[in-house]
C-alpha cells in the first residue's frame, strides 16, 4: 500500500511541475530585467512579486539594517504619488536635512541649550513636511484598488515587494512601481527610522529568542556579514541620514538585479507590451556589489551565553555549504528525519518519550542560503530538564545518523514531505510567485524549482550518513544559550 502512496504522490508531484513548466513565460526586458508570467487559476487576480538580489549581506560597515530602513522608505511615495504640493514639500525636505546635519554636529560640540533649540527647529520642520504629504500612499493607493497583502520583507540574501491585485489593475501596479524606481521620495525618513527602531525594540530586545538570535550569529559569522545584526543595531539605526539610503536605493536597486513575477490570470500576449511601457526604459548599471569576504573555516568550538527574563533556550549550529552544492540538498532531507512532523526523531526522542523539551527543532540553511550558511537545532527545555540535557541528547542524536543508516522509511517519508511542500507552494499564487522570483535569482533560474526534486528524490542513506560525519564535528560547532537572568548566580 505504501508503494502505491508513493507512485501516486511521485506522479502528482511531476505532474504538477511538468504543468508549472508549461505555465511559466520568461521574458528578459532591454535593460536586464527578469520577467515571468505565470497563468494560474479562474480567479481574476495576479499576485505579483518585485524582488531584488539585495538585502542585509549587501549594507556598508556601519549602516547595519539599511537595506531593512530602504524596504520602508519605498513604500513612502514619489513626486506624483502622496505629494500635495512637490514643489513646497522638495524644499521643506531639504530644509529637513539641514537642520538635521545641524543637530548631528551640535551633538558633539554644542551646549545642552544648542542642542534643544536646534531639536525643536529638526521637529518643526519635520511637522511641515507632514502637512504636505500623504503619509501611507502608496498602501492607500493599492487597497483602494482591491489589493490585499500588500507588504515587503528584507532578509540577509533579498527584498521583495508583494500585493495581489484585480487584474484589470496590472496597468496600475506597473504605473506605481515603475515610478517608484525612477523617483522615489524618501520623505518622512526620520518618522520611519523611529518607526523601525521600535521594530528592533520588538524583535531582538523584548524577544528572548531575537536576542539570542542576534549574540549566535555574531559568534558564528567573525568576518561574514550573516554575522551582523540583520535590522541593525540602536547605534546604526540612529546613524542613518536619508542621503545614506538615497545612495544604497540608487546603487542597488536597478532593474538587471530584479525579478518581476505576476501568477495568475495573465496572458502574455495582452500584459507584457504594458510591463515593457513601464519598466523597460528605467536605465540600468553595473554591478557595484563590494566584495563580500569568505567566512573562514571555524578550527574549535565557540560559545555564547546571554542571560534574559525568560525561559532558556538553546542553539546549536554547524558551518555548511549552501546550493547547488549537493551537500545542502542532503542536509535538507536530514533535518527533515531530524525534526519534520510528531513522527521524527527529535520529537519522539526529546518530547514525547524523554520529555525534555517543549520543542525541539532544526533548520538546514540559517541565516540565509546565498552564502554558505549554518545547519541549526533550536531547543527549548521542560522543567526539570536543563539546556545542558537538551544538548547531550541532541549529540546523542547525532552520533545515531553518523553511525547508523536512516532506514528506507523515514527517507521514503522525507522524501515525500519534500514532495508535498513542493506541491502546496505550487498551489498558492503568491507562493509560487515568491519561489519563482527566488529561485530566477540565486538559483540558476526558475526551472530548478522543478530540478531539485530529482536531486532530492536521488538522494541515499549512505549520503546523509556521510554528510553528517563531514559536517557535525565538534570543531565546526557553534553553541548558543539564553538562561533565565540570576539562574547562573
Amino acid at each position: 500500500m505504501k508503494r502505491w502512496f508513493l507512485l501516486i504522490g511521485l506522479l502528482f508531484t511531476f505532474a504538477s511541475a511538468q504543468d508549472l513548466a508549461d505555465r511559466v513565460t520568461e521574458v528578459t526586458l532591454d535593460n536586464g530585467m527578469r520577467v515571468l508570467f505565470v497563468e494560474q487559476g479562474a480567479a481574476p487576480t495576479i499576485a505579483f512579486n518585485l524582488m531584488f538580489d539585495i538585502g542585509g549581506a549587501d549594507e556598508p560597515d556601519g549602516l547595519g539594517g539599511i537595506a531593512h530602513m530602504v524596504e520602508h522608505m519605498a513604500f513612502k511615495g514619489t513626486e506624483t504619488i502622496g505629494s500635495f504640493d512637490y514643489g513646497a514639500e522638495q524644499n521643506v525636505l531639504a530644509q529637513i536635512e539641514v537642520e538635521w546635519l545641524a543637530l548631528e554636529y551640535l551633538r558633539k560640540n554644542g551646549t545642552p541649550e544648542e542642542i534643544a533649540a536646534q531639536e525643536e527647529r529638526f521637529t518643526n520642520a519635520r511637522a511641515a513636511s507632514q502637512e504636505l504629504a500623504e503619509p501611507a500612499a502608496l498602501d492607500d493607493l493599492l487597497g483602494i484598488n482591491g489589493g490585499v497583502g500588500v507588504n515587503a520583507t528584507t532578509a540577509y540574501d533579498r527584498t521583495s515587494y508583494v500585493v495581489e491585485l484585480p487584474a484589470n489593475r496590472l496597468e496600475l501596479y506597473a504605473r506605481i512601481y515603475g515610478d517608484v524606481l525612477r523617483n522615489p521620495v524618501f520623505r518622512q525618513f526620520y518618522e520611519e527610522r523611529d518607526v523601525v527602531r521600535e521594530e528592533r525594540r520588538s524583535r531582538t530586545e523584548d524577544d528572548p529568542q531575537g536576542f539570542l538570535l542576534e549574540a549566535f550569529v555574531a559568534e558564528a559569522f567573525e568576518v561574514h556579514p550573516y554575522g551582523r545584526s540583520l535590522i541593525g543595531t540602536n547605534e546604526e539605526i540612529d546613524s542613518y541620514s536619508k542621503s545614506a539610503a538615497l545612495a544604497f536605493f540608487e546603487r542597488y536597486y536597478q532593474p538587471n538585479r530584479a525579478v518581476l513575477a505576476l501568477v495568475g490570470d495573465v496572458d502574455v500576449e495582452r500584459d507584457l507590451p504594458i510591463i515593457e511601457k513601464y519598466f523597460a526604459d528605467i536605465e540600468s548599471s553595473p554591478d557595484l556589489r563590494p566584495r563580500i569576504p569568505t567566512e573562514p573555516p571555524q578550527t574549535a568550538e565557540r560559545r555564547v551565553t546571554v542571560e534574559y527574563d525568560a525561559e532558556s533556550q538553546i542553539m546549536i549550529g554547524y558551518h555548511k555549504p549552501t546550493y547547488p552544492e549537493r551537500d545542502a540538498y542532503v542536509l535538507d532531507l536530514l533535518s527533515a528525519v531530524l525534526s519534520r512532523g510528531r513522527t521524527s526523531r527529535l520529537y519522539e526522542r526529546m518530547v514525547l518519550q524523554d520529555q525534555i523539551a517543549i520543542s525541539a527543532s532544526t533548520t538546514s540553511s540559517y541565516p540565509g542560503t546565498r552564502f554558505p550558511n549554518l545547519f541549526v537545532f533550536f531547543g527549548s527545555p521542560q522543567q526539570p530538564a536543563t539546556v545542558e540535557d537538551l544538548e547531550q541528547t541532541f549529540y546523542e542524536e547525532l552520533a545515531r545518523v553518523q553511525t547508523e543508516l536512516v532506514t528506507p522509511e523515514e527517507l521514503e517519508k522525507v522524501k515525500n514531505q519534500v514532495r508535498a511542500n513542493t506541491v502546496r507552494g505550487l498551489a498558492s499564487a503568491s507562493g509560487l510567485a515568491s519561489r519563482l522570483a527566488f529561485y530566477e535569482l540565486f538559483y540558476g533560474g526558475w526551472q530548478n524549482l522543478i530540478s531539485d526534486l530529482e536531486i532530492y528524490d536521488s538522494i541515499t542513506a549512505e549520503e546523509i550518513r556521510t554528510a553528517a560525519n563531514t559536517y557535525f564535528a565538534p570543531e565546526n560547532r557553534m553553541v548558543g544559550i539564553l538562561l533565565t537572568e540570576g539562574a547562573s548566580e
